[in-house]
């Protein structure tokens, strides 16, 4: 079997903006939906010989909707998680003060070795609560290098404790 590629160019060109705008509506970050969109049609185009042309366009709109809420489901499981994570860190904090003040110190200590960007982005994101959406409009960056400011500001502090015989 042999893929028409000018049939899937124009099932393409036909639904992607009008992908991108529906996960978008879903999921309020526009990377995120283009990413979305784009694994759609990346599947469909592994697919492509087997998908029912007449209900394509359908077929389409259901997989990134579907992508979009499972998405959404599993950012609630990580916060859930998070959450869970961070009270049982603190209730086993909770008999041993002088320890936790000993990892707060170390944990602002590292953060004041960051630099600064990276510093206002993890601050913002974890004690101000701010989308990554949201900060990365406000630096004029994408949603993408603030990720990379967090993961690159998490390892930094992972290291500078486990340096210092912690955790």
């Amino acid at each position: 079997m042999r893929r028409d590629t000018r049939a899937f160019e124009q099932l393409f060109k036909r639904n992607y903006s009008r992908l991108c705008g529906m996960a978008y509506q879903y999921l309020e970050d526009v990377e995120e939906a283009r990413d979305v969109v784009n694994d759609v049609f990346e599947w469909a185009w592994a697919h492509f010989d087997a998908l029912d042309m007449p209900t394509a366009e359908a077929y389409l709109g259901r997989a990134v909707r579907n992508r979009c809420l499972n998405l959404l489901e599993h950012r609630k499981v990580e916060a859930q998680f998070f959450l869970q994570n961070e009270m049982t860190v603190q209730e086993e904090e909770a008999g041993v003060p002088e320890e936790e003040e000993q990892l707060m110190q170390q944990i602002e200590e590292a953060c004041r070795r960051l630099p600064d960007k990276t510093r206002y982005v993890l601050s913002q994101c974890y004690y101000h609560r701010k989308r990554y959406k949201e900060l990365a409009d406000e630096l004029a960056i994408t949603t993408d290098a603030v990720k990379k400011h967090i993961v690159k500001a998490l390892k930094f502090l992972r290291e500078s404790i486990n340096k210092k015989g912690e955790i």
